[in-house]
């Protein structure tokens, strides 16, 4: 099971799939192997009673330790999926601005720009298997649901792309990243999203692109092109996006950091 396959299909509610790994790790291990599914084992069998707060003897230390995975708090904290609703609400169209060299952003729904923000409140945004862009306030309704997660926008389905949104005044798009702990996308992601940008005819040169600090033209030669397969895009138009965005004055390169 996958971390964020058994978040998922968490019959419990979707429990955060941070600390998975650590049950999953003791599941796995067990000696002897009792056979139990993973959720039954979880619940009702010999991992209902693992990691109480008085359980420090056999403690493991992955990135997200047990002393942050009691089962007490891994219960509790769950991730709100998004219903049909709620996501059809956070859906952004992109238009040209009226002299064309800027983006904007603007909810589909209600047609109103998405709000402003600064570099350390991004949106996240996710961007879907049919072309459609997708952005969320990370504190949207924090007071109910805590704060919102990438896999919440789509469900824990798949996703061409996903990470953060800085957006200037009017709904004027000025940066995306790829800061995505769930979807961790690629360099492949970056060429597919500034490609279906020209495809679009929007002006793709005029957003900043922050890659992380290992992508680069080299990584672009090297990425298999030929494997992606996407309708709509080939491996030269890809490969040719790639070393278009990577060398351009937009590019910036960010230091690996631990993602949300």
């Amino acid at each position: 099971c996958l971390l964020s396959l058994c978040e998922a299909v968490d019959p419990r509610g979707h429990r955060r799939q941070d600390c998975f790994k650590n049950y999953f790790f003791r599941w796995r291990h067990a000696t002897p192997f009792g056979g139990m599914h993973f959720f039954d084992w979880l619940d009702f069998g010999e991992g209902r009673d693992l990691m109480e707060t008085n359980d420090t003897e056999t403690m493991i230390f992955h990135k997200h330790s047990d002393l942050k995975c009691f089962r007490e708090s891994f219960d509790r904290k769950k991730v709100h999926y998004f219903d049909d609703e709620e996501r059809e609400k956070h859906e952004v169209v992109l238009k040209p601005s009226e002299d064309g060299r800027e983006l904007v952003a603007r909810y589909k729904r209600s047609d109103e720009p998405v709000p402003e923000n600064y570099e350390d409140d991004a949106h996240l945004y996710v961007w879907d298997l049919e072309n459609k862009l997708y952005v969320v306030d990370h504190n949207w309704d924090s007071v109910k649901y805590g704060k919102i997660k990438h896999t919440a926008v789509l469900a824990g389905r798949p996703a061409l792309s996903a990470g953060e949104v800085y957006f200037g005044k009017g709904g004027r798009l000025t940066g995306i990243n790829w800061s995505s702990g769930h979807y961790r996308p690629g360099i492949t992601a970056v060429s597919t999203l500034y490609q279906w940008m020209k495809n679009e005819g929007f002006n793709a040169t005029s957003l900043n692109w922050m890659g992380r600090s290992s992508w680069n033209t080299v990584k672009c030669l090297k990425n298999d092109w030929d494997n992606v397969k996407l309708p709509g895009y080939n491996s030269t138009s890809l490969l040719r996006s790639c070393l278009e965005v990577t060398s351009g004055p937009m590019w910036f390169r960010k230091e690996e950091e631990d993602d949300r």
